[in-house]
């Protein structure tokens, strides 16, 4: 079970890009493992794939290489350990709205003395096989990855950006609008300001900072910011567009006839 270097290439600040797992099923977990993506973004907040999930999951990504980050449901010490301890290469932590919650999800991820995660690495470890190995380069190996979302996070950015053990901040697009008052899935003077100095707080605490875009043509705006992180799509959006494809291409055919 080697460890893929997904955290020191985010820390790198080299471009990647990802895609959001939602759908709770091995199957759909091994078939984008084989895609040229650089890591896919398992959501356990807004899907129903809890850690235990990571069960199934890990062993079908991992059989092509592919490094999976775990977005757990909230800040939380069982939730963060739990995807950890399963073998996932990092973790999102949803709402971070300050320095003192970006400690609390750095200190959940991190063994003593940086952190109070509990030993009992019994997958991530193979079965504690390589327990001492794996604890020895857990805190290094592992990324930490904060969500920027809220007015409250903008007002609080130089704290959470200068938290030891974050390796990037994530923009969350669509909570971080709603918090503004601002329309979903546009990017707005407002929202892109907002973007420049996320961007421009990571850069300044020498971290990696990212976005999930709804568009493809927002990369090379947010791309001239610094970022350098993102997802983009995801597998049920993946399967619809291309269902919706086939249909079209049927359609146009039969009405050339």
């Amino acid at each position: 079970m080697a460890r893929h270097p997904l955290a020191d290439t985010i820390r790198s600040g080299k471009p990647q890009i990802g895609a959001w797992m939602s759908i709770p099923h091995v199957m759909v977990a091994e078939t984008l493992a084989q895609t040229d993506l650089d890591f896919l973004l398992v959501d356990g907040e807004h899907a129903p794939i809890p850690p235990n999930a990571l069960l199934d999951i890990l062993p079908a990504t991992e059989r092509y290489g592919m490094p999976v980050l775990y977005r757990v449901a909230w800040n939380r010490i069982e939730l963060i350990k739990a995807a950890l301890d399963h073998g996932a290469n990092g973790i999102m932590v949803p709402m971070v709205n300050s320095g003192l919650e970006a400690i609390e999800a750095v200190s959940s991820a991190k063994y003593p003395p940086a952190g109070k995660r509990g030993a009992g690495s019994w997958r991530a470890s193979n079965y504690y096989q390589n327990e001492t190995e794996y604890r020895k380069n857990a805190n290094s190996s592992l990324g930490v990855v904060v969500q920027i979302e809220t007015r409250e996070a903008l007002n609080n950015l130089d704290d959470i950006a200068s938290t030891p053990g974050v390796d990037a901040l994530f923009i969350g697009p669509g909570d971080l609008a709603l918090s503004l008052g601002m329309e979903l899935g546009k990017l707005t003077p407002e929202l892109l300001d907002a973007c420049q100095a996320v961007a421009d707080a990571a850069k300044k605490y020498g971290k990696a900072s990212g976005i999930d875009m709804a568009s493809i043509d927002h990369l090379p705006p947010l791309q001239k910011m610094g970022l350098s992180l993102f997802t983009y799509g995801g597998d049920s959006g993946f399967v619809l567009a291309g269902g919706r494809a086939v249909a079209k291409d049927y359609h146009d055919a039969f009405l050339a006839k």
